[in-house]
């Protein structure tokens, strides 16, 4: 007798355990969804950051590059204009750099 009076509580007992299951394999679903979401926006973020310094790269090579550039023309109207002392410094330098190298 004690059986059937529990029979109806158990029967409730696994139908709200089926319940139970049905909202945790929702909710789990909902919060892998959500994650997607955040890992698409942290995603963009990054591509967005990435571009940001690529650009600034770009940009700051585009400056040295003129830098070197304005540099070597610099140089190319000293040495036309003072010929004779831009060979004398070249053979000082390379005289120098002669002896570093012969003391080995």
């Amino acid at each position: 007798m004690a059986e059937r009076e529990l029979q109806p509580e158990l029967e409730a007992l696994k139908e709200d355990v089926a319940k139970l299951r049905e909202d945790l394999a929702r909710l789990k679903d909902a919060v892998a969804e959500l994650g997607k979401g955040e890992l698409g926006e942290a995603r963009r973020r990054l591509e967005g950051e990435a571009r940001r310094l690529l650009e600034e790269l770009e940009a700051a090579t585009r400056e040295l590059r003129e830098k070197a550039r304005s540099r070597a023309e610099e140089l190319t109207r000293e040495v036309e204009e003072h010929p004779l002392l831009s060979l004398a410094a070249a053979f000082g330098f390379g005289l120098l750099v002669g002896r570093i190298f012969d003391r080995r």
